[in-house]
């Protein structure tokens, strides 16, 4: 009986133990969001007059083709929510102009999306006519450099006709880690020299790529001023969904470290971002992975579904 009293004792210690450590590591992985500390900088006045200082024709259009669809799981999404299970769209986008299309982001190629039990659909037809898109864009930019946005180029079996219009900067080409499992074949661009800014880049009429490193060293926004003067942001993945910036509330720190995020700069994001829309409610956000915002902003004429 004293034996007996002996284990249970050490039993009720070791999970006395469990409990002590497991609770506070629970709430920090999963469930905290840090607080914004340092500011990201998000001046309109200067990004709306850059979408000015190259003459020509504004988009008419903003297209886009979901691609495909993963299985997640909201407390991956943000800290705190609960683990239910959430579809994660993936976009492509194209900005239309008289003439000519820029594209934003590229999917990733069936072959490459893996693990395949995380795929909850995948849509050939759409990626066909993006991969189509691609040949004809006059510039083709991303908004970071994991799988699931530059795998199109990736795979693109024309690449080294791609290259003149490929607006990869720097930071994401150096990136190589953040693309795995996809990898951009070496000899298409021997040589190319990647686009290199700071802060902020005109890139078309209408157009300016603002540089928000945090989710990776290369992520960036991409901001449009339609040919009618409704606005956009195209946030890629600084935000997932929309919920995180109205709530400034961040992925919990489990994912951050699996995806190597700086929890701090893209908090400081959420910030200016939720900032941004308290004074300018007109300006729509579009977050990288979030189709009900998407759908909104279709049944809004915002967006058009559907690639040309």
């Amino acid at each position: 009986m004293q034996g007996m009293g002996s284990r249970r004792r050490k039993w009720l210690a070791a999970v006395a133990i469990l409990i002590a450590v497991g609770v506070p590591a629970y709430h920090g992985l999963l469930k905290h969001s840090p607080s914004p500390t340092t500011p990201f900088p998000l001046d309109l006045a200067r990004i709306r007059a850059l979408a000015g200082s190259i003459p020509g024709d504004r988009p008419t259009a903003v297209r886009y083709e979901e691609v495909m669809a993963l299985r997640f799981a909201e407390a991956m999404v943000m800290a705190g929510d609960p683990w239910k299970e959430t579809p994660m769209p993936v976009y492509a986008w194209q900005l239309v102009f008289p003439g000519q299309t820029l594209i934003v982001d590229t999917a990733v190629a069936r072959a490459d999306s893996k693990p395949e039990f995380l795929v909850l659909h995948y849509d050939d037809a759409a990626y066909g006519r993006m991969n189509a898109a691609m040949a004809s864009a006059a510039q083709i930019v991303i908004t970071h450099e994991h799988m699931d946005h530059i795998g199109g180029i990736a795979a693109h079996p024309q690449l080294a006709q791609l290259r003149p219009a490929l607006r990869l900067t720097a930071e994401q080409l150096a990136n190589r880690w953040g693309m795995r499992p996809v990898t951009l074949p070496e000899q298409p661009l021997a040589g190319y020299e990647p686009l290199r800014y700071e802060g902020l880049h005109a890139l078309a009429p209408g157009v300016v790529l603002i540089k928000a490193p945090g989710h990776t060293p290369g992520s960036q926004m991409v901001y449009v001023q339609r040919a009618d003067g409704r606005e956009l942001l195209l946030l890629g993945d600084v935000s997932w969904r929309l919920r995180n910036i109205q709530r400034v509330r961040e992925r919990p720190l489990l994912m951050a470290l699996l995806i190597g995020e700086d929890r701090g700069a893209v908090i400081a994001q959420f910030a200016a971002l939720d900032e941004l829309t308290q004074r300018e409610p007109g300006i729509a956000l579009v977050p990288g992975h979030d189709r009900p915002a998407v759908e909104a902003l279709t049944a809004g004429g915002m967006l058009q579904k559907g690639f040309r």
